[in-house]
């Protein structure tokens, strides 16, 4: 078992930011702002994006977000398939259960946060850094799993329905559908049922982002399937599968796109739907198998109404990369 450090830290809980030709000034504003994103009380967060004029400036903060810190720990074990696993601790309980019994025996490539949560923590990057490390060794397969989940099926009936497929044949693989993973999911335009659907649920945090939605001019959102036909009367949407925290990748699909598969500009939210939609609207191929495991469902991030105000950041970004394709997709 080895470890390494992909950038210069200090500490686990600060990283030295990469881009040094910044001036102080820049740093300051982007921690204050920071700061105020990864609040725990909603009003320091709707002051974060007050402080945006349009959502233009928005974007701009989250493409200069600096990176935060990532640990490599490698768990050595067969590697024709490879297992990324994005943890915050990788001596915790949910890491060691992914190593001692989860997917005990195949090669695993844990990218750590640090055991006290860093302020610039971001999920696709750290996934993307272990993606790259896992593709020096050429395996087939590169599975990108959650931390928190638990087993159902043996990592055998995972391994042998891989190897029963061509990796040439798909893009991504999902896992059989369950609560978080694997979702029926679809791409609605946000309208009055929708709003009043926020303001029912929460009526402080539903109102935070109804008027978001305004202000940046959010069109489209994605939820559940099931549940999306509710507030989708005479939409036409978008159906898709939302992999959340499980998604199989071909060797041959990411040596294809340089191991660039996930954008790092989503902060925590937001990535995987992206992916999905690329594999979905370019033609990709996809295969679901006949394995299950099972989720405890964001222990590492949690699910509140704070994470939910947060993830309007990631909508407004959603809808400027995807706005146009989605209106025609809709149409």
């Amino acid at each position: 078992m080895k470890a390494e450090a992909v950038n210069i830290c200090t500490s686990r809980k600060r990283c030295v930011l990469e881009k040094q030709q910044k001036d102080k000034l820049f740093f300051s504003l982007m921690d204050y702002r920071n700061n105020l994103f990864m609040s725990s009380d909603s009003k320091k967060i709707k002051e974060f994006y007050d402080g945006f004029e349009t959502v233009d400036e928005l974007i701009e903060w989250m493409k200069e977000r600096p990176n935060g810190a990532s640990y490599i720990h490698e768990v050595e074990g067969e590697k024709d398939i490879i297992v990324v696993i994005p943890t915050a601790d990788f001596n915790g309980k949910y890491a060691r259960e992914c190593r001692e019994n989860i997917f005990k025996g195949l090669h695993m490539i844990f990218v750590e946060s640090g055991e006290v949560p860093d302020p610039y923590f971001n999920i696709a990057r750290n996934v993307s850094i272990g993606i790259k490390k896992a593709m020096v060794y050429k395996p087939k397969w590169i599975v990108v799993s959650g931390d928190d989940m638990y087993k159902i099926d043996d990592v055998d009936v995972l391994v042998r329905q891989l190897r029963n497929i061509n990796e040439e044949d798909y893009n991504v693989v999902f896992a059989k559908p369950s609560i978080y993973h694997t979702v029926p999911s679809k791409i609605i335009r946000i309208n009055f049922l929708y709003n009043l659907f926020n303001l029912i649920t929460n009526y402080d945090a539903g109102r935070i982002r109804v008027k978001l939605h305004r202000k940046f001019k959010i069109e489209f959102t994605s939820m559940k399937a099931k549940y999306a036909t509710i507030f989708s009367f005479f939409q036409k949407g978008y159906y898709f599968l939302d992999p959340l925290d499980f998604l199989v990748y071909s060797y041959k699909f990411l040596e294809q796109v340089m191991g660039n598969v996930l954008d790092e500009t989503f902060i925590n939210g937001g990535e995987d739907e992206d992916v999905a939609l690329r594999v979905s609207v370019e033609g990709g191929k996809f295969k679901i198998i006949d394995y299950r495991i099972g989720d405890y469902i964001s222990m590492s991030f949690g699910r509140n109404n704070i994470r939910w105000i947060m993830n309007v950041a990631n909508l407004c970004y959603f809808n400027f990369k995807w706005r146009d394709r989605l209106r025609n997709l809709t149409s």
